[in-house]
Parts: structure tokens; C-alpha cells; sequence
């Protein structure tokens, strides 16, 4: 009788399947966040999910728009940084306005992004930007 090539890969694979199953099935899929609406500080965080320990922080915000009383080739664009964190585990990531906003498996299906009527501070003088960046943000499951 001639051994079959394929029976490492299948046996890896039915492998595969039973320890994802056994993954899923002991870590219960937790409900999906609620819809809402956030307005935010710079360095302000947000406690998602107590119970897994899930924040999300506005860091602050990169401001390389064109100053009032500058003439310049390239406009610019406000891009604000947040970081989410679960547990020990923290990924950062930006929200620019009119761009895409972002998801991540630990938001249980739920996308961040900057509120369509959002309009950022005005950029001011070359030596005076604003004193402050907030921003309102909206969470939405799919």
C-alpha cells in the first residue's frame, strides 16, 4: 500500500478546524458595542468594555494644513491618532476627515470613524495654532 501525501495536510487541517472550534466555543463571542456618538479631548481614553478590558484613547492630532498668513503648494490635512487598546495589546491607527474610518476584530464588528458634520478647529497663524484638537467621533456595528 503506497502512503498518501495528503494525509499530513488533512490531518493538519481537521487539526485546525477542532482547535478554532474549541478556541470559539470557550471564549464566547462577546455582544457587539452599542451605536454612539463620542466627543473627545486630546489624551482623553474611553473604556469600551470593562469586562475585557477594551479602551480607546485619542492621542492628539497632526495639523499640516496651510497656515492663514502662508502661501503654500500642498493644502495640507488634519489627521487625528488614537490608540485601541484590549488588555495588554494596544494598535494605533489615524482618522483623517473624509477618509474610510477603522475596524478591528476587537471592536466586535463595530467601525470608528469622525462625524460627517465634524469640522476641525481652524489652522490660524504660522506661530499660533489652536489650543486645542477635540473630536467627536461615531461608533457604528455592522
Amino acid at each position: 500500500m503506497r502512503p498518501s501525501i495528503f494525509r499530513p495536510a488533512r490531518v493538519f487541517c481537521i487539526a485546525a478546524v477542532c482547535l478554532g472550534a474549541g478556541l470559539s466555543s470557550g471564549c464566547a463571542a462577546p455582544e457587539r458595542l452599542p451605536d454612539a456618538q463620542y466627543k473627545l479631548t486630546e489624551r482623553q481614553s474611553l473604556l469600551l468594555a470593562p469586562e475585557q478590558r477594551l479602551s480607546l484613547t485619542y492621542e492628539g492630532v497632526d495639523d499640516t494644513r496651510c497656515p492663514d498668513n502662508a502661501r503654500c503648494i500642498v493644502a495640507g490635512r488634519v489627521a487625528y491618532r488614537f490608540t485601541l487598546r484590549i488588555q495588554n495589546v494596544a494598535q494605533a491607527f489615524w482618522l483623517v476627515p473624509g477618509k474610510p474610518g477603522f475596524t478591528s476584530p476587537a471592536l466586535r464588528g463595530a467601525r470608528v470613524e469622525l462625524d460627517r458634520s465634524f469640522e476641525p478647529p481652524a489652522r490660524g497663524m504660522i506661530d499660533a495654532k489652536p489650543a486645542s484638537y477635540p473630536v467627536v467621533l461615531n461608533m457604528y456595528g455592522t
